[in-house]
Formats: structure tokens, C-alpha cells, sequence
């Protein structure tokens, strides 16, 4: 006979509730599988833009490098160079030489300590003060100040001065990066070991000073944006790099050209948290599709259920399991597939809500296609099996054959998740070797063991739940009615109940897993890295400055303060302004109150003694006679934690204080500035940003940040499937509670009996998955800590936002459920369910 499916995906449209829930499911199965492949891609590319940021723009390519060549082999060098590039498609070579710094025979002229170069392009990259001819030198404009040296002739070695430019200060900009130690002059460095540069026209007219010179040669090249960019430069560069080798070798050039690829090492390591992120997301990806798929399978069976007279005839009039099953399909199959595209679209829109950079390398959401592709294939595979396997079980299986043998059922699937995580543990556990402040990258298998806790957590958390609610036909509470109602519905519905009791703890414990890490390290970084140096930004500046101790010029705000810095190991000092060290300094945020307290004691011999100082009298050289009035675990700009705090006025002999630095909450850029029109000297200024390798840091809050997603698609998934399982029940709950009502039940008590039995499910997810994945990331950031020699530790964030954000959405999903059935039980017509 012919098969039922003409009709089929029309009638499947006829039921609302279907369409949604199949719809839905469709769009978390397709968003999880396209997400888990954009996230690894977006993670690698974030990691390579990080690297990037953090290397000269102009060390993309291979570099060369020399020192100490003559005039004729900078000049044999600088033609190599350029061949060679535009030979292998680098169409712009940067090349430099320079002398070291000397005092100039400059004929009248007392001359100051120089150094003279010329690099290509340098005048279109720097400020002219006067003049600005490029036929001649340029010249810095404090060395013209101090020598009294305008515009003209300055001796017969070199061209006339034809410009005088402002003076390059940090921070300087992207073309002088691979310059600094040649072209900055450093205000605190000895008499000729610093000095400005004079430009001049040619590399020949440099040649000229027959002096020995530093060589440069970059080729600048576009900051990739993608892993598949940066690998394609990176196949340029090992050509660039081994013909430039060839040709330098060849013509004797080697010894004084040294050709290195210093971009080599960050595509590396961005390379590879790539690959620590997609170790550990491929595996809870695959948790998340079984789970999706496990819901396919639940509407299968809800179809089954409410499809059942009708499949009861078909059956009768010849139709196979089989046949039924794909009847399913038809019905079900369009709003999965259009939930699948949808949820394609909105991974890839809703991208830089959940990934850390939108940037994609070219091809990826081909493969998210694919991906999703095959889990839509998966999911019809299992409706329609589910479906053809109920069918058979309802109409053909015997009732003794429908029974799951009792040795398959008692397998806890938990045993092996467990072993995993015990394994995961040790790995996590591991010694991490002290490297300074070089932070270590994590095992990708060490940063799984938070979420198998989770998984064997909400594994027995159904079991137990299984297990009571098998034992709850002993409980007679009838002076309750509300409450006997709540429990024997849930004793009707155990598979129901347990499994969403399974999803919900593991979505909650998840969700809360993957948000306290996220926000753990986020903070240890910042803490770490303030810490570290002191401040946001921290900037040395003289020793004449700081010994005098004057009050700083107005053009400075008021977001600074000074400190002096002595270093003597174990007598480490860190002497303050208490008046203005909250201005400036970075502090603890969990001890900020204290800390101000004892600074703002300092002063007359008191100081503050942090880590394990020795408290009591103290001595320390250069300053007063010290008593210690109280302890600190940890103080900015003390990296080691061990020594003493005190005020600046306490500073008998200025020179017992190695350096002296300003703390700002600003910029450097605003802090440079400031420093540079006040007229205070100031060189090696250090950021939050550039204090750590913070690549560890961002790699596992970017796993776990992927992790809290794909907690909150769970949990979503976990509150549909609790309003899937009510609108199965809808039929059965409808009639006893009709009747009940017949009965005499009043509707303040049915209502707060379903609220009940809703309420009992929601508040054991949340209590079991709020519990298991905030104890679970408190035993696990502290050694999910890249850098757990520096303080401070990483500690689990406060999470009472969380905790009620969590409680206000499983009230409003409870309030929804006995919405639901309650609507059900009072629009009943008790004739026709009785029919049915």
C-alpha cells in the first residue's frame, strides 16, 4: 500500500507546540556545532592579534640586523637587501645605518654627543621644528639647543643642517619600533651612552664619516588579521629569510648581517592556543550535541505519544516501523532543518558576543556549514529511529522484550567521566616550574576537569533524584493535598524529571563554571599585572628629580604619585607619598581599605612590613630609625612580597634609593606628555599592558567564556525540555486536575501544588548546579593560575550576581510551567478528555 507521507509535513505544521520545540532544538543542535568551530578559529586569531600587538610592526617580515660593518659593506648590504626583497615579492625595504655616539668635528662648533644615520623614509616621520629641507641634516632639536648649532653649515664632514626636528620620546610611533635603542635618546644614561640622532640624505653621506656602523633593513608588510593570513606570511618570510642567507653568505656579508625571523615565535604560540583551545572545546562540543540529541530523541517520543491514535491505524492498516519513523521526519524534519539555518545565521552573527575577535580565517563558516550539516543529519537519524523504536515497541514488542536488561541499566555512565576527571586533577595539580614573570601555558586536558566535576556531579544528582522519586510513594501527606499532588505527578513523570534534572544541573553547573574562571582570570591578570609594576602606568624618571623631592607641576594631574624603589632582595623598600599614593598607585581591590589605612599612618619612622618582613625595630640604610605598625600579604611595585613600606620623608639619603618612578592611573601617552612639558626627565615607562605574556591568561578565559555559552544554550535547552515534558503531560495533567477541581480541590491549591512540582525540579538544578560549579571552580582557579609565582592569586569572583540572576530565571521558568498546566486544567473539557 502507499505509504503516509504525502501529507505529512503539512500535517505536521498543524501542531504549534511541535514546530517550536523542534524548531528550537534544531537551532542550539546547529548553534552549538557552528559556534564550537567559529570560537577555535576566532581563539587562534585573537591570540595572533595579541602577538601581534605586542611585536614591532615592522619585524613582521625577517629582519636584518648588524654591527660594526665599514661604510662599503653597509653599502654591499643595503644592495642585497633590496634585491633580494623585491625579488621575493617584498616591494619595500626600510634600510638604516648608524653610527655610535661621538663627539663630531663639527669645525667652531663645541659639538654634543651625536650620532648620525640615515634610514629610509625617516624625515617623512619626523616633526620639523625649523626648516625642512631634505638636502641636508636634520637635526634634534635638543642637541641644537645645547650646542647653539641653526639652520646652515656645521663643518665640512657633513651636509649642512637643513632641519631641526622635535625630539623623539616615547612612546615613539610604529616606524621608529625596531629603532629605539638607536634613535631615543635616554636622558638617564651616562655621558656617550645616549644621544639623539642627526639624519642625513643618503646612506653615502654616512659612508663618508668612514666610521663603523649598526645596520637595519626591515620590509614592512600588512599586520595579518587571521592564522590563515599570518601562515601565508610566515611561508613568505622562510623564502625571504633563506635567500637573504644565500646572497649575504655568498657576497661575505654574513658576519655583519645577521637575518632573523622574530615573528616565527608568536605565530607559534598563537598556533598553539589554537590548539589547546579546540583540545578541550572539541570534547565538551561533543557533550552538548549528545545532549541535544537526546532531546531529538525526547520529541520523537512526545510525537510518538501524541501521534499515537493515528499511528495505531496506520500500524493496523500495514505500515511498518519504519515507515512510521519516517512519517516522523517528514512532520518534524522542516522546522529542525529551519531551526538548523537559523541558528547557523545567528552563530555567525551573534560571534563577537562569544568569541573573542569577529575576524575569521577564510573558508570557516564553509565548515561550520558542514559541521552543522552533520549534526542536522545525526539528529534525523536519531528522530527517525527514536520514533520507528517506539512504534515497534508499542504495537509489535512483547512486554517483556521492551524492558532495558537490568545489567545494561545499572552501568553508571559517571564511572569513566570520573576517572577522567581524577586524571584531569593530577595534570591539573602538576608542580609549575618558576619562571619569573614568563607565564606557562596550561595542559588543554588539566583545564577539563571543572566541567567532568560537573558532568559526574549531575549524573548522580538524577540518580538520587531517580531514586527518591521512586521512593516517594511511601510519603503520605494528604493534610498537604498541594504538596501529595506536587510529589505523585513527579513520581508519574521520574524519566521526565530526571532528565531534566540532568540537563539543568549540568547547563547551571556549567554556566557556573565557565563564568567564575572567565572572571577569575580576568581579574588575576589585572591584579597580577598592576601589582607587578604599581600602577596602570609606571614611568622611571631621574634621580636628581626624586631626590629633591619637590611637589609636582601642575601640568602633571592629579591621577600620579611618586615612589622610590630600593631593591636589596630580602630589605626590599618602597618609599611613598602617603598623601598622593591613592592618586596613582594600583591597589588591591580586596584589601584596598586596609592598605590605605596603614599608608595613611606612615611617616615619623613607621612603616608598613609585607609578606614575611620581620616586624618590630628595623634599620635600614639611608633612612630613620623604622618601627613597623602593621602587615600587608602583598604591596605594588614588590613584586617578591618581602620587605618594607614607607613614607618618602622618612629618606635620610636620597642616594639609598635605586630609582624613583611616577604611578599613574592614565595612559602613557598622557603620562608622557605630562612628564615631557613639565620638564622632568624620565625614560623605561612600563603598562598593565605590557607587564605579563598574558596569551595564558586570555587563552583559558576564552575557553571558559566559550564554556559559560555553551552553559546557557543548556540551560535553555534544559527549560525547554521542562516545557516539553508539561506539554506531553498536558493531557493527563489536565484530567486529574479537572477532577480533582470536580472534587472539591480549590485553585489556590492547585496552583501552588504545580508550582511545587515545578518548583522542586528548578530548585534542585539550581541548588545541585549552583553548589557543584562554584565548590568545583573554587578547588580549580587557583591552579588554573598561569603565573601562580606572582601575587595576586587567582581567586574565585564574587558570585552573588550570578546566584541571583540564576534564581530570578528558574522562577520564571516555574512560573511559566504552572502557567502552563494550570491554562491546561482550567480550559479542560473533562467529556472529551475521557473520550480521548
Amino acid at each position: 500500500m502507499q505509504l503516509p507521507w504525502r501529507t505529512s509535513a503539512r500535517t505536521g505544521l498543524s501542531s504549534g507546540s511541535s514546530v517550536v520545540v523542534a524548531t528550537v532544538t534544531g537551532l542550539l543542535l546547529a548553534f552549538v556545532a557552528a559556534s564550537a568551530v567559529l570560537c577555535a578559529v576566532s581563539t587562534g586569531n585573537a591570540a595572533l592579534s595579541y602577538q601581534a600587538g605586542r611585536s614591532c610592526p615592522q619585524s613582521l617580515a625577517p629582519t636584518v640586523n648588524g654591527l660594526g660593518a665599514t661604510p662599503s659593506q653597509a653599502e654591499k648590504v643595503a644592495r642585497d637587501v633590496r634585491e633580494v626583497a623585491a625579488q621575493q615579492g617584498f616591494p619595500q625595504t626600510v634600510f638604516g645605518a648608524y653610527t655610535r655616539t661621538y663627539h663630531p668635528d663639527l669645525g667652531d662648533i663645541q659639538p654634543p654627543w651625536l650620532r648620525f644615520g640615515f634610514r629610509d623614509d625617516a624625515t617623512a616621520n619626523l616633526h620639523v621644528v625649523r626648516g625642512g629641507a631634505p638636502n641636508g641634516t636634520w637635526l634634534a632639536q635638543s642637541a641644537a639647543s645645547d650646542a647653539h648649532i641653526g639652520l646652515g653649515a656645521i663643518g665640512t664632514a657633513v651636509p649642512p643642517v637643513t632641519a631641526i626636528y622635535s625630539d623623539l620620546d616615547e612612546p615613539l610611533p610604529s616606524f621608529w619600533c625596531s629603532e629605539v635603542a638607536t634613535v631615543f635618546n635616554n636622558p638617564l644614561a651616562g655621558d656617550g651612552v645616549s644621544s639623539t640622532t642627526a639624519f642625513l640624505p643618503t646612506l653615502e653621506d654616512v659612508a663618508k664619516l668612514n666610521r663603523r656602523l649598526d645596520l637595519s633593513a626591515r620590509f614592512p608588510v600588512a599586520l595579518p588579521k587571521t592564522l590563515a593570513e599570518a601562515r601565508d606570511l610566515a611561508a613568505r618570510s622562510d623564502h625571504l629569510a633563506t635567500a637573504l642567507r644565500t646572497r649575504l653568505t655568498a657576497d661575505g656579508l654574513a658576519p655583519v648581517a645577521v637575518v632573523s625571523q622574530p615573528f616565527a615565535a608568536a605565530l607559534a604560540e598563537a598556533a598553539k592556543a589554537q590548539s589547546n583551545v579546540i583540545a578541550f572545546v572539541l570534547p565538551l562540543t561533543a557533550i552538548s550535541l549528545l545532549v541535544g540529541l537526546a532531546g531529538v530523541g525526547a520529541i520523537a517520543a512526545q510525537w510518538c505519544q501524541r501521534r499515537q491514535s493515528a499511528l495505531r491505524l496506520l500500524w493496523a492498516r500495514g505500515s511498518s516501523p519504519v515507515s512510521l519513523g519516517a512519517k516522523a521526519l517528514l512532520e518534524l524534519g522542516g522546522p529542525l532543518l529551519f531551526g538548523a539555518i537559523v541558528g547557523l545565521v545567528v552563530a555567525r552573527l551573534a560571534l563577537p558576543w562569544y568569541a573573542p575577535v569577529a575576524a575569521l580565517d577564510p573558508g570557516t563558516t564553509t565548515w561550520a556549514t558542514l559541521v552543522v550539516l552533520g549534526a542536522v543529519a545525526a539528529a534525523a537519524v536519531v528522530l527517525t529511529a527514536t520514533a520507528s523504536w517506539r512504534t515497534h515497541r508499542m504495537f509489535q514488542a512483547p512486554a517483556a522484550a521492551r524492558r532495558i536488561p537490568r545489567v545494561l541499566r545499572m552501568i553508571p555512565f559517571e564511572l569513566p567521566v570520573a576517572v577522567a576527571a581524577v586524571i584531569s586533577w593530577l595534570r591539573l595539580t602538576a608542580p609549575t616550574p618558576k619562571v619569573g614573570v614568563v607565564t606557562l601555558p596550561l595542559d588543554a586536558f588539566a583545564l577539563a576537569f571543572p566541567v567532568l566535576v560537573v558532568v559526574v556531579i549531575a549524573g548522580v544528582a538524577a540518580r538520587l533524584g531517580r531514586l527518591l522519586l521512586a521512593w516517594s510513594h511511601r510519603l503520605s501527606v494528604w493534610s498537604l493535598p498541594s504538596v501529595q499532588l506536587a510529589v505523585r505527578r513527579l513520581a508519574a513523570a521520574s524519566t521526565a524529571a530526571t532528565g531534566v534534572l540532568l540537563v539543568g544541573v549540568l547547563a547551571v553547573g556549567t554556566l557556573a563554571v565557565g563564568n567564575s574562571v572567565n572572571r577569575a582570570e580576568q581579574n588575576a591578570l589585572a591584579g597580577k599585572s598592576g601589582n607587578l609594576i604599581g600602577a596602570t602606568t609606571s614611568v622611571q624618571i631621574s634621580t636628581t628629580f626624586g631626590e629633591r623631592n619637590p611637589a609636582l607641576p601642575s601640568t602633571v594631574d592629579a591621577h600620579v604619585t611618586v615612589v622610590g624603589v630600593v631593591d636589596r632582595g630580602v630589605s626590599n623598600m618602597v618609599a611613598v607619598d602617603p598623601k598622593t599614593f591613592a592618586n596613582g598607585a594600583w591597589i588591591d581591590p580586596e584589601r584596598r581599605a586596609d592598605t590605605l589605612d596603614l599608608v595613611g599612618k606612615l611617616g615619623h619612622g613607621a612603616a608598613i612590613a609585607v609578606g614575611g618582613a620581620p616586624t618590630g625595630s628595623i634599620t635600614v640604610p639611608g633612612f630613620t630609625p623604622l618601627h613597623t605598625i602593621g602587615t600587608l600579604p602583598i604591596f605594588p611595585g614588590m613584586p617578591s612580597n618581602v620587605g618594607y613600606v614607607t613614607a618618602r620623608s622618612d629618606n635620610t639619603t636620597a642616594s639609598e634609593i635605586n630609582s624613583f618612578y611616577v604611578w599613574s592611573r592614565d595612559d602613557p601617552d598622557t603620562v608622557l606628555k605630562q612628564l615631557s612639558a613639565a620638564g622632568i626627565e624620565h625614560i623605561a615607562y612600563k603598562t598593565t599592558a605590557m607587564a605579563l605574556d598574558a596569551l595564558p591568561f586570555y587563552t583559558v578565559a576564552w575557553t571558559f567564556g566559550y564554556i559559560a555559552s555553551v552553559g546557557a544554550l543548556l540551560a535553555v535547552i534544559a527549560a525547554a525540555s521542562l516545557l516539553l515534558a508539561v506539554g506531553a503531560r498536558r493531557k493527563q495533567t489536565a484530567l486529574s486536575g479537572a477532577l480533582a477541581t470536580r472534587m472539591g480541590l480549590r485553585p489556590a491549591t492547585l496552583i501552588v501544588s504545580h508550582l511545587l512540582e515545578f518548583g522542586a525540579v528548578a530548585g534542585s538544578v539550581l541548588v545541585a548546579g549552583v553548589t557543584a560549579g562554584l565548590v568545583t571552580a573554587a578547588f580549580s582557579v587557583p591552579r588554573l593560575d598561569p603565573a601562580p609565582w606572582l601575587r595576586p592569586v587567582v581567586a574565585l569572583p564574587d558570585s552573588v550576581a550570578f546566584v541571583l540572576l540564576a534564581v530570578v530565571a528558574g522562577l520564571a521558568v516555574v512560573a511559566v510551567a504552572g502557567w502552563i498546566a494550570v491554562r491546561g486544567v482550567r480550559t479542560a473539557r473533562v467529556g472529551e478528555l475521557i473520550r480521548g
